[in-house]
């Protein structure tokens, strides 16, 4: 088997260094830089370091970009992209949410049905923009994997990664184009943590004249999930889209306000006026997420032809998921807040370096869906201009004392 990892931040380096441990030798990694700049760099490192709890491990078994490896002549950012050879059988995108369509335009050539690509960005937005813009066609579009992670790292230097928090990384594959069913193991009479999912079900190689198309997509499952020390589980897509969208909901309250005050995720709640900012969000922020389900649900109940009645009564059977209410994603947010109260936000490392922020896939997503679903939320779209100020107005620069009224 041969992983592409595309973006080797901070857990892009994590996983593949979690892989490398966990996969036997035969199977190769490698790293697809942003720029010949940066994959020039990684050639010259002895090995990647990953410090755990003040301990650091060393990785050799990468395959990073070899020293004599010519720049890449290409208009794509994304080095070894397009003119490299060979299909890429599985890519795990590990960029940034407003990278991740980009680079995976880039590598386009190289993707076919029978690829699978697993997004472990944060944010929400991603697929539906591959779905409808670059595969279209429903019958070449590669398996997806969709993910929410709760790991938390940095990068303390090139090459060298802390992993500051154990967590853990769930993967959901999104509904297969021609129908095959992913979870048609799964006993939805058991409660939710019982619930198991079977790689027989993606393919059981044996007796499948499809199984070349679902190879990769049981390979890389299968891989991901023996990273024990990541603690990665394939569970079904519901479970996964509903901690994708809790996360969201905490990511769009802390990620805007630490970006925007320049403080830490701790700082929030130490003011009133944090709490209160933090309750109006994760109201719009619920009330977005209701309106979704309401209207998916409605379409859903009369699905098959089911009469008024039927349609009624299959609206009473699937509430609200009560994760998702005001008071929950609230809730979620001050735990999240309280056990990273001394890290700096990645929306804030972004303003401080100058770098675009992921906005547009925290915030910038539940406006569209807001849009979509008629649901006013007039303090999240107020959040995603100060950001976009915030990027575009030097106000850390001192200022002439000469210039003050």
């Amino acid at each position: 088997m041969h992983i592409h990892v595309l973006g080797f931040g901070a857990i892009g380096t994590l996983v593949s260094h979690y892989l490398r441990a966990s996969l036997d030798p035969k199977h190769t990694i490698t790293a697809i830089h942003r720029t010949s700049a940066s994959a020039r760099e990684a050639s010259r490192l002895p090995g990647l370091k990953l410090e755990v709890a003040g301990v650091t491990q060393e990785d050799h078994g990468l395959a990073l970009p070899r020293r004599d490896e010519p720049p890449h002549a290409a208009q794509s950012p994304w080095h070894d992209a397009r003119h490299k050879a060979g299909p890429i059988e599985s890519l795990i995108v590990a960029t940034k949410a407003n990278e991740a369509a980009n680079a995976i335009w880039a590598l386009l050539p190289r993707l076919s049905a029978d690829s699978t690509i697993v997004l472990l960005h944060n944010g929400m937005g991603v697929y539906e923009y591959l779905v409808e813009n670059v595969f279209r066609n429903r019958e070449h579009r590669p398996h997806i994997v969709l993910s929410s992670t709760t790991h938390g790292a940095f990068v303390k230097e090139a090459g060298h990664v802390v992993h500051t928090g154990i967590g853990s990384i769930q993967l959901g594959i999104a509904p297969d184009p021609l129908g095959r069913n992913f979870e048609e193991s799964v006993d939805s009479s058991l409660p939710r943590e019982e619930r198991r999912t079977n790689l027989n079900d993606i393919t059981p190689l044996q007796n499948d004249p499809a199984a070349t198309r679902y190879l990769s997509l049981r390979n890389t499952i299968s891989a991901l999930t023996s990273t024990t020390a990541l603690d990665v589980t394939w569970d079904p897509l519901f479970d996964v889209q509903l901690a994708m969208q809790r996360k969201l909901a905490v990511n769009c309250i802390i990620n805007p306000i630490t970006a925007l005050l320049g403080c830490r995720n701790g700082d929030i709640f130490k003011s009133p006026a944090g709490t209160h900012l933090a309750q109006t969000l994760s109201y719009e922020v619920s009330n977005v997420f209701r309106s979704q389900w309401r209207t998916e649900a409605d379409e859903d109940s009369y699905e098959d032809e089911r009469t008024e009645a039927e349609a009624e009564e299959y609206m009473l059977e699937t509430p609200f998921p009560a994760r998702l209410t005001q008071r929950q994603l609230l809730d979620e947010c001050m735990r999240v807040a309280e056990l990273t109260r001394q890290n700096t936000s990645s929306m804030l490392v972004d303003i401080r370096r100058g770098r675009p922020t992921e906005i547009n896939y925290l915030n910038g997503y539940i406006l569209k869906l807001a849009k979509k679903y008629l649901v006013y939320t007039p303090v999240t779209a107020a959040l995603v201009d100060l950001v976009h100020l915030r990027q575009d107005v030097p106000i850390d620069k001192p200022v002439p004392l000469q210039s003050v009224l």
